[in-house]
């Protein structure tokens, strides 16, 4: 019985806590000043696209793609690349292209690693130049 008791009076102690909390922020009032929209162009380091080659290991699985044909003048920003079935992602991942030295390609680790025969589009975009 001591045991039990210590694990339910911390769990309560918890709850009481949580139920404070959420009772406290339900008492806050907003009152929003405005709302806006709107219309900014954003420019593009790369005019021409890129052209992709997917690295598959032996299982069929695409582990990275390679993208190459880059502007020099994206070096520095964030490189992100998504490989799709129909309208569902099915593995993507990123990285930043140097800021001195960069040649035109990169390669780019997927998380989770896709078999091949389940990717239909690869799409890339170079962020934040």
């Amino acid at each position: 019985m001591g045991a039990i008791g210590k694990v339910l009076g911390p769990a309560t102690l918890i709850a009481a806590l949580l139920a404070g909390s959420v009772a406290a922020a339900a008492a806050l009032s907003i009152s929003p000043s405005g709302l806006g929209a709107g219309t900014a162009s954003v420019a593009t380091c790369d005019s021409n696209g890129f052209s992709f080659a997917a690295v598959i290991d032996t299982n069929g699985r695409v582990t990275s793609v390679t993208v190459s044909g880059i502007d020099n003048a994206c070096a520095g920003a964030v490189l992100r690349v998504t490989l799709t079935s129909g309208t569902t992602s099915v593995g993507s991942g990123s990285t930043t292209l140097p800021s001195s030295g960069f040649t035109g390609s990169a390669s780019v680790a997927v998380s989770p690693t896709p078999l091949s025969t389940g990717v239909d589009a690869i799409y890339a975009v170079a962020e934040g130049q």
